[in-house]
């Protein structure tokens, strides 16, 4: 939404405003958890066992998007499962994509631990 301001030579002048709706409010913690876990069709039941990997989905999706949305995260998570495509005979997809978030966090980590020690140089 803009608001219109009217200055002293009559030109109408139009300031942007950041509006923010109720739908754009982020969740966090259990009910951001409970949210991505709808993409795996886990129960309510299930969610409790599954945060750990539901969590590092999540971190890896915060790196992957700029949108930290409930949507924007789910739809990092797709592209992911989208990019590494059906997991092997008898593995879950939950546990495959989490073991390549875990993979790709840790690979991120450890190139940031390496540029300290490349600054030096």
């Amino acid at each position: 939404m803009a608001e219109i301001v009217v200055d002293s030579t009559t030109e109408e002048q139009v300031e942007p405003r950041e509006a923010r709706s109720p739908d754009s409010v982020v969740p966090a913690g259990t009910l951001l958890t409970e949210r991505v876990a709808q993409l795996f069709d886990l129960k309510p039941s299930e969610v409790s066992r599954y945060t750990s990997k539901l969590n590092t989905l999540i971190a890896y999706a915060k790196i992957k998007t700029d949108d930290h949305s409930v949507d924007g995260l789910k739809w990092a998570i797709k592209s992911l499962g989208t990019k590494l495509g059906t997991p092997p005979l008898g593995e879950k997809l939950l546990p495959y994509l989490t073991k390549y978030a875990y993979l790709y966090l840790e690979s991120r980590k450890i190139e940031k631990e390496m540029e300290k020690y490349h600054d030096g140089e």
